[in-house]
């Protein structure tokens, strides 16, 4: 028996064993690193709103309407055969999801800003909004959507739906 086909049979065997013992939820920070081996299956328990990331920036003195981050991508053939920029959206938004399971967890909103997820998210905003010239601030915020929603359309829907919304972050320049 090869090596990788022991590590395969060990690796399918923890996940039969996760799926068959009913046990609390891992919160060793070891194993938390490796939780992205795993799919997140949160998605079958119940049906619900979906989580997603809106971001808006400042130039001078006025800020933008919210803006959908990650907007579904057009289906085409082509994607049957090669599929990166749809499978890095898809990557971005299970690190959006991952953050508001985190969220969930946490009862205490200044550890929200020290999650290792909330960081991320952080990051991701800041380079996806590095293309645009003359920013001076951007912010960002997590909404659970329902189909149809559009946050700048329905601002007290938003605010009842709204998960987290970061603190105003000034856009660093090309020489800092």
């Amino acid at each position: 028996m090869s090596v990788n086909f022991a590590l395969m049979i060990g690796y399918f065997g923890f996940l039969l064993a996760a799926l068959v013992l009913h046990s609390r939820p891992v919160a060793s920070p070891w194993l938390f690193l490796l939780r992205s081996f795993f799919p997140n299956w949160r998605f079958f328990h119940a049906l619900g709103r979906a989580p997603r990331l809106y971001y808006r920036h400042q130039t001078t003195d006025a800020w933008s309407d919210w803006h959908k981050f990650m907007p579904r991508a057009e289906r085409q053939w082509s994607h049957l055969f090669y599929n990166a920029e749809v499978n890095l959206a898809l990557s971005e938004q299970n690190l959006v999801d991952h953050l508001a399971n985190d969220l969930a967890d946490c009862n205490d909103d200044a550890a929200a800003l020290r999650l290792v997820t909330y960081r991320m998210v952080e990051r991701l905003v800041r380079e996806k909004l590095s293309g645009y010239a003359g920013l001076s601030a951007y912010q960002f915020r997590i909404c659970l959507e329902r189909p149809g929603f559009d946050p700048s359309a329905h601002s007290e829907e938003a605010k009842d739906n709204l998960v987290l919304q970061s603190p105003v972050m000034p856009c660093q320049t090309e020489g800092a």
